[in-house]
C-alpha cells in the first residue's frame, strides 16, 4: 500500500499558500471625522419620502416628485448657517445647531426643521423628522425621510 501523506502535505500547502496570497483587500479604516466636520458642505436633496401613520396603523408611503426651481439643496457652513430649498423658487436661510449624538435642528425665521440624523458619512446625509401637526395630514403621523447627496 502506497503512503499518501506526502502528497496530502504538499496539497495542503499549496492550499494555504493559496488562500494566504488572495486575501480580502483590507478595508480603509480612516475615521469618517465629527459629525459637526462632515456636514459641512453643499449637499442634493435627492430624495424625499413620507410615511403616514393614523392612530399607530400605517396608511401611507409616499416619495415626494422633485421640481426643483433651479435645484433642491441643503448647505451648512463652518459658522453654524446654513440654507434649505425643496421645489421652491426662494431658499430658507438660518442657523443650524446639533443636539444631542443624533439631531440636527435648523432654524430660519418661523421655519424650523428638527432633523434626527440615521446616516452620516463623506457622501450621504439621511434625516428623518416626525410630525403630528402637518396641515395637510390633520390627526396623523407624518414620517419625512431625506437622503442628502454631497454635491461633486
Amino acid at each position: 500500500m502506497k503512503n499518501f501523506l506526502p502528497l496530502a502535505t504538499v496539497i495542503a500547502v499549496l492550499f494555504l499558500l493559496g488562500t494566504a496570497g488572495s486575501s480580502c483587500k483590507k478595508t480603509d479604516t480612516e475615521p469618517l471625522g465629527s459629525k459637526e466636520d462632515l456636514v459641512l458642505g453643499k449637499w442634493n436633496i435627492n430624495r424625499m419620502q413620507i410615511r403616514i401613520y393614523s392612530g399607530g396603523v400605517f396608511l401611507k408611503d409616499s416619495i415626494i416628485p422633485q421640481t426643483p426651481k433651479p435645484d433642491n439643496f441643503v448647505n451648512f457652513d463652518a459658522s453654524g448657517t446654513f440654507q434649505y430649498r425643496f421645489n421652491v423658487a426662494t431658499t430658507d436661510n438660518g442657523s443650524y445647531l446639533f443636539v444631542g449624538a443624533d439631531s440636527l435642528i435648523g432654524l430660519s425665521g418661523t421655519t424650523q426643521y428638527r432633523w434626527k440624523m440615521l446616516t452620516l458619512t463623506k457622501d450621504l446625509f439621511t434625516v428623518m423628522t416626525t410630525s403630528t401637526t402637518d396641515a395637510n395630514f390633520p390627526g396623523a403621523t407624518v414620517e419625512n425621510y431625506q437622503t442628502f447627496v454631497r454635491y461633486k
